[in-house]
Formats: C-alpha cells, sequence, structure tokens
C-alpha cells in the first residue's frame, strides 16, 4: 500500500513537472512551424508569379477585416484573392519591417524587409523577404 502511494506520489510529481514544458516545447514548435509555413507560402508564390507571369502581392497582418492574418492577390486592387491564411492559435505579427509586397515575374520581390513573429511567451521568429526574391528564416 505505502510503495502504491509513493509510486502515485512521484507519477503526480512527474505530471505536474512534465506538462508545463510539454506546452512550453509545443508554443516554441508552433511558433517555428509558422514561421517555415509563412516563408515557404511566399517562396511558392515567387515561384507562380515566374511561371504565370503575374505579380503576386502580399499584405501581412493588415487582413483581419477579411478574417485572415495574412493573403496574397494578383493587383493591389484586391480583386482576387489567390491565398489567405491565419496564424496558429497564440502566434502574432509582432512588427517587422514591411507589411506588403510583390512578387515579380523576374522573380524579385519589390520590398525587403523582415516579419516578426511572436508566440505567448514572448519568444520570437522571423521571416526575412530580399529584393532579390530569396526568402529566409531565422
Amino acid at each position: 500500500m505505502v510503495e502504491m502511494a509513493v509510486t502515485i506520489l512521484l507519477l503526480g510529481i512527474l505530471f505536474a513537472i512534465g506538462i508545463p514544458t510539454f506546452r512550453s516545447v509545443s508554443q516554441t514548435y508552433a511558433l517555428k512551424s509558422a514561421t517555415e509555413n509563412m516563408a515557404a507560402r511566399i517562396r511558392l508564390y515567387r515561384d507562380r508569379a515566374i511561371t504565370t507571369g503575374r505579380i503576386q502581392h502580399f499584405h501581412f497582418g493588415a487582413a483581419p477585416t477579411y478574417g485572415w492574418d495574412y493573403l496574397v492577390y494578383y493587383s493591389h486592387s484586391g480583386d482576387s484573392i489567390t491565398g489567405a491564411w491565419r496564424l496558429p492559435p497564440g502566434i502574432t505579427f509582432s512588427g517587422g519591417t514591411m507589411s506588403w509586397t510583390d512578387m515579380t515575374p523576374n522573380g524579385r520581390s519589390l520590398v525587403s524587409g523582415l516579419l516578426v513573429l511572436r508566440d505567448p511567451r514572448g519568444n520570437r521568429d522571423t521571416v526575412s523577404v530580399q529584393l532579390s526574391g530569396l526568402v529566409l528564416t531565422k
């Protein structure tokens, strides 16, 4: 009986320590995943601009009126949305140096800058878009 009580106590202590650690790791992976997904989508639409010969216009953090965190459409008029996404729960835009960019048919970006994403614990991750069209994460 005593051994069983000690075993249950030890398991309780392990769960008490393990659950917050698991949540912390889970949030870190959500931030990394959101950053990688955003960079991959920018790269995909850069490729689409090259293959279709049409500018792909991105808006970041400026689309809550549409119910999306970032979106892409063919022109500045916003007449034809071709993709729209939400960030994972708890992940938000935390500034940066750009709110939009155009990926052009020659593979270049009209605007270079950083997009900064943040998780609830304050960890930050960035997506960098360069004028050459290169998209990096950090």
